[in-house]
């Protein structure tokens, strides 16, 4: 197997040549921009779970007092209606 070495071909000068390498310098720039914009973006879209999570574990903080009396409140209305029916059950086969 032989190595062979990149060689100027004769249609192309030096100045075409870098003409050439700085084209691709300048696409290689405008998709790196683009990549960090993008990065950016998707990165601010990761910070919203927590800062949802942050600001309901706040709510809850400053609301606790109340979403506990809403939940026991709730609780004792659900647990008062189950043993309602169930004690006119009861009382409707003991007779």
């Amino acid at each position: 197997m032989k190595l062979t070495k990149l060689t100027s071909s004769p249609r192309t000068g030096t100045d075409e040549r870098l003409d050439e390498i700085i084209e691709h310098l300048r696409r290689m720039d405008r998709r790196d921009r683009l990549r960090t914009i993008g990065g950016f973006f998707r990165g601010i879209i990761g910070l919203l779970p927590i800062i949802l999570v942050l600001a309901s574990a706040w709510y809850v903080y400053q609301n606790s007092d109340k979403l506990l009396k809403q939940v026991t409140e709730e609780a004792a209305k659900q647990a008062a209606k189950y043993t309602e029916e169930n004690a006119t059950k009861f009382m409707e086969n003991f007779r």
